[in-house]
């Protein structure tokens, strides 16, 4: 499962924040999640991060180690093609007078 996440916090914070991710890379991140890819926003307050997990539990046992330092927003998120393809199967469903 794709999960979209966004850790906002203070800039004073930062230094602690680069701390915690470097103690947590060191020692590994949860077995059922993979970091897909990680973006800072210009303004460096925010991280915006797509992770790639087994289990919600897996997103939480990592997620609870910086929830002291930030405010955090996740979303699933599902890729362009695979939604395509599950949106073709019910477009039928979508013109009034058919159902599933």
């Amino acid at each position: 499962m794709l999960l979209l996440d966004i850790k906002t916090f203070e800039l004073e914070n930062v230094s602690k924040l680069y701390e915690r991710w470097n103690q947590v890379e060191n020692e590994g991140y949860p077995k059922g999640l993979k970091v897909v890819n990680q973006w800072f926003d210009a303004g460096g307050e925010r991280v915006v991060t797509v992770y790639d997990v087994e289990s919600i539990k897996d997103y939480t046992a990592y997620n609870l180690l910086f929830t002291d330092l930030c405010r955090v927003e996740v979303f699933p998120v599902i890729g362009v093609e695979e939604f395509k393809k599950f949106t073709s199967k019910y477009m039928k469903f979508l013109i009034p007078g058919n159902s599933p």
